[in-house]
């Protein structure tokens, strides 16, 4: 029974960790969240499954603590940002005459961000918004990162969100929905929006409390 409870013990400090770690680096893509957190979690899960049957001797107590880890694991990288939304504010044209822009070298531009609304709860969702403008003398497509990292108390706050769209030149508006994890700690929280391309990068700070 000790072997057993150790076996099991084990196990969840490891499906910790690796959720620690899971919150605290990488990337995550809205739309890829659903299905590569759900397959990722199971994957996981099953194999925490097999290691803790094989240790036990339980068949079933492997299948009850993995479908446990695969949910915790899933679930920590696939519900914090959704309803990502890009869409043209100015053609070139508006945006050049709005920029003084006749051709001369690169705009990579974070106009305005903003955080709707400015003070939420735990739990509730906040609308991150972003103006930008990017302007090339050949006005070509451009292919731009886009990205939003969360902190509170100069630490960042789960995993950055990060997507990356090909606009033509112009000025664009750039939405997503983040949801406050149930246990977020009030406070002032800082959000960083930035735009990354190979012609330059800009960024601009906003923020929002949580009550």
């Amino acid at each position: 029974m000790t072997r057993k409870c150790l076996a099991i013990a084990g196990v969840v400090l490891l499906v910790v960790s690796l959720a620690g770690c899971v919150t605290e680096s990488g990337y995550y893509d809205p739309y890829r969240s659903a299905g590569a957190g759900a397959l990722g979690g199971a994957a996981t899960g099953a194999a925490i499954g097999s290691i803790i049957g094989a240790a036990t001797g339980n068949p079933a107590t492997g299948a009850w603590v993995g479908a446990a880890a695969g949910g915790v694991i899933g679930g920590v990288g696939a519900a914090l940002y959704a309803s990502h939304r890009n869409s043209e504010m100015r053609s070139s044209q508006a945006a050049a005459q709005a920029y003084n822009y006749q051709g001369q070298g690169n705009v990579v531009s974070v106009d305005n961000v903003t955080a709707s609304p400015s003070t939420v709860r735990p739990g509730q969702q906040v609308n991150l918004g972003m103006d930008y403008t990017i302007l090339t003398p050949n006005n070509a497509p451009t292919s731009v990162t886009l990205v939003r990292e969360i902190r509170y108390g100069g630490s960042p706050v789960g995993s950055p969100y990060q997507t990356t769209v090909t606009n033509a030149n112009g000025g664009f508006n750039d939405n997503v929905s983040y949801s406050l994890p149930s246990n977020a700690t009030p406070g002032v929280y800082t959000v960083t929006s930035r735009v990354m391309s190979s012609y330059g990068t800009s960024q601009k700070d906003t923020s929002f409390s949580v009550q």
